[in-house]
């Protein structure tokens, strides 16, 4: 399951993706949220791929979770958002 920290209102950055990705999840100015996930490449440059708009944040969540990102998991029944520290 994606972990999502709140930066700030309407975006969110995922807190346990292993691999060589960075996503993010945002509201968009009509209320939908969107999925993005980026690459860094080689030379510098970034590669990124977002969803389309969702009704909900935890659709847009799935969404990152089917890009082939890897995630730890844990087991504990923590929220998916936390509070930024």
């Amino acid at each position: 399951m994606l972990k999502l920290v709140k930066v700030s209102e309407g975006f969110y950055k995922a807190s346990n993706i292993v691999s060589d990705e960075t996503a993010y999840v945002d509201m968009d100015m009509l209320g939908s949220f969107r999925g993005t996930v980026e690459l860094k490449l080689a030379d510098g440059t970034f590669d990124a791929d977002e969803s389309d708009a969702y009704d909900t944040i935890e659709e847009a969540a799935r969404w990152i979770e089917c890009q082939g990102v890897i995630m730890t998991t844990t087991f504990d029944g923590s929220p998916m958002i936390e509070e930024a520290a």
